[in-house]
């Protein structure tokens, strides 16, 4: 398939100067010049049959000899018509014509002079000042004209020479004015027809750029959406006709809104430059790369054959060249890119079905394997399916009813007490029965439900937050897409206000990743919280991008460290130095710090030695339901009392 990008110019040059006068010459006089010679061949091979088959003994042997070289000059003459010249090329040609046509004609003159010849000499100097393209030409061949014409007469006819001198002079002025004349015409016609072009070629400019406009993208100059979506629509329909699979990647960059952040619009757009330079090399010519908008990009490919090593071997050129460091002008930065692929063998599929499989390929790979390709796969077709199901049933469900908040306490080692509750939401759904809080908030947050959803919950935790004693903080999660939106964070200050509830005590936990899509943004939204005066925790701290960054720029309160870490403490030296010098870093910058997923008494033991305070997990209590928390802070409760029913740590839900 030859696809857009192929069909579009690299360049546009603007049409080229107008031509000179000497160049509108040659295109009016060469085929003037090619048809006289046509002509003349005619004519002059009719007067050497004529002569064998009649003959004159008195001069014929000179004349056949003059029609022979004569024929042979012509056609050589036209052979070079026929090529490339030079106006002085065609000059000269031009006066070779002439000069046969004059030998011819008065070679039989002078061998046996005839007065009604004389005419000949007269009207050779119209077809002479017709014929040459040059002035200066024209005016020497005239004079030539006239001289012989001259002579003749004095030679032969003296007694009439004052009439043939009138007669030479009316042909002069019939020259001059044929010369004037059909130069003009013809000289002008050329230039009328020449602008045309010159028109015509630039409108073909003018609509090739327009063409370029609508179909490239104006920064990386590759195929824009909407040239992507023809081609993809062009591909499936061969593939219906003639049964040719192809591959359909799309291309998400892994960090590229901190660079654009931290280093400037400049700087990403040359990242962004780069990134496509990068898969036009990857692709070749026989795939088609494009941008999508923003960092996103996709790529189409033929598929020699269906083997999931052959079609991830692409995958991984790509993961390849996106890894390697960019140069950013006065910055190198390093960066990564997810993958996801899809084998397009299927017929039946339409493109909403091609880009939604490849485009759920892309969604696995940055959750889970980010920087890395995958290929979409029948266990990938079946999650897809389960989250259509999904994200239907949440269009459908009753929130108020469906949807509750547990709370998880967090605990004050210094003051062994419990100081706060963690909401975390929990979907019972009629239809698909519980649901995982990780997995009902990504499809809230990819059909556009997350923000009606988490005013729900906010709703909830505060009313049952109303009965708690006054020392006791509540933390409450908020998406990215709560952060992204001023309305969104209107209304989750404006319930909390309606509330009642002091702000000091409740918290608002974001984390890292909801700060990529738009930083700027989103420290705009943190910094409304803090001036309304709510806390700000920065969850799953350390395993972002620049974890460091935001500590400098944001009003942070609280860091809250990822249960990875304590998970793998005590097998693991690296994560035991992480904590550590994460405990380290929160008291150098006299912020709170909260470890996450705190399950055994070995951890308890090595946190209490790392100076840990505040600490959350099922060692100190699982998630529960708002009626059992006035509960829980009357009775005395002791790290070490461990729930017995917990044999092995159970996996930390995902938080609302």
């Amino acid at each position: 398939m030859r696809t857009p990008r192929q069909d579009i110019p690299e360049t546009t040059q603007p049409p080229g100067p107008a031509l000179p006068e000497a160049d509108e010459v040659l295109i009016a006089y060469k085929p003037i010049l090619n048809g006289a010679t046509i002509a003349i061949l005619m004519f002059i091979a009719y007067d050497f049959v004529t002569r064998l088959l009649f003959p004159n003994p008195l001069y014929d042997g000179p004349m056949l000899v003059m029609n022979v070289v004569g024929l042979a000059t012509l056609t050589f003459v036209h052979f070079c018509l026929r090529h490339e010249l030079s106006t002085r090329q065609l000059d000269l040609l031009g006066g070779v014509i002439c000069l046969v046509l004059f030998l011819n004609s008065n070679l039989q003159q002078l061998l046996s002079f005839e007065q009604e010849n004389l005419v000949y000499s007269v009207l050779m100097m119209p077809v002479f000042a017709t014929l040459l393209p040059r002035r200066r030409s024209i005016v020497i061949a005239v004079a030539i004209c006239c001289v012989m014409l001259g002579w003749l007469v004095h030679a032969n006819l003296p007694h009439m020479m004052n009439d043939y001198l009138s007669v030479g002079f009316a042909g002069v002025l019939t020259s001059v004015a044929i010369a004037v004349i059909i130069r003009n015409a013809v000289v002008n016609a050329v230039k009328a027809r020449l602008e045309a072009v010159k028109d015509r070629e630039t409108a073909e400019v003018l609509a090739a750029e327009a063409r370029h406009l609508a179909e490239c993208d104006a920064l990386t100059d590759l195929p824009n959406r909407r040239s992507f979506f023809l081609a993809l629509e062009s591909r499936l329909a061969r593939l219906r006709s003639h049964g040719e699979p192809f591959i359909l990647g799309l291309v998400d960059l892994d960090g590229f809104k901190p660079v654009n952040d931290t280093y400037g619009h400049a700087a990403g757009d040359e990242m962004l430059k780069t990134v496509a330079r990068r898969l036009t090399g990857v692709a070749g010519d026989t795939a088609m790369p494009a941008r999508l908008g923003g960092d996103e990009f996709a790529l189409i490919a033929p598929a020699p054959c269906t083997r999931t090593e052959t079609v991830l071997q692409l995958g991984h050129r790509i993961e390849a060249q996106l890894s390697e460091p960019y140069d950013l002008g006065e910055y190198t930065c390093k960066g990564s890119g997810s993958v996801g692929l899809l084998i397009c063998d299927d017929p039946q599929l339409s493109t909403h079905d091609l880009m939604e499989r490849a485009d759920h390929a892309l969604y696995f790979a940055k959750r889970a394997l980010q920087g890395k390709a995958v290929l979409f796969n029948a266990a990938l077709e079946h999650e897809m399916t389960a989250s259509g199901q999904i994200d239907k049933a949440l269009r459908r469900c009753d929130y108020e009813a469906e949807f509750t908040v547990k709370f998880q306490p967090q605990y004050d080692l210094v003051k062994s007490k419990i100081t706060g509750f963690e909401a975390l939401a929990r979907w019972d759904s009629p239809e698909l029965g519980t649901v995982a809080p990780d997995v009902f908030i990504a499809a809230a947050e990819r059909a556009g439900l997350i923000r009606p959803l988490t005013q729900v919950l906010l709703g909830k935790a505060l009313a049952a937050m109303a009965d708690w004693p006054e020392d006791v903080a509540l933390s409450f999660n908020l998406s990215a897409h709560d952060l992204m939106s001023p309305q969104a964070m209107d209304s989750v200050l404006e319930t909390v206000k309606a509330s009642g509830l002091p702000a000091s005590r409740i918290e608002f936990e974001i984390t890292e990743t909801a700060m990529m899509s738009d930083f700027n943004q989103a420290r705009h939204a943190i910094n409304r919280i803090s001036q309304a005066g709510h806390s700000v925790a920065l969850d799953d701290f350390g395993v972002g991008y620049s974890s460091l960054q935001y500590l400098q720029q944001l009003p942070v309160s609280k860091l809250k460290i990822d249960r990875s870490f304590v998970s793998d403490m005590l097998t693991d030296s690296s994560s035991f130095k992480i904590v550590r010098t994460m405990l380290s870093l929160s008291q150098t910058l006299d912020l709170g710090c909260v470890i996450e997923g705190v399950e055994t008494e070995a951890q308890m033991h090595i946190l209490r030695s790392l100076g840990a305070r505040h600490v959350q997990g099922y060692l100190i209590g699982a998630p529960m339901a708002a009626d059992d928390v006035l509960p829980c802070l009357t009775t005395t409760l002791s790290p070490r009392r461990a729930r017995p029913d917990i044999a092995a740590p159970a996996p930390r839900q995902a938080q609302a």
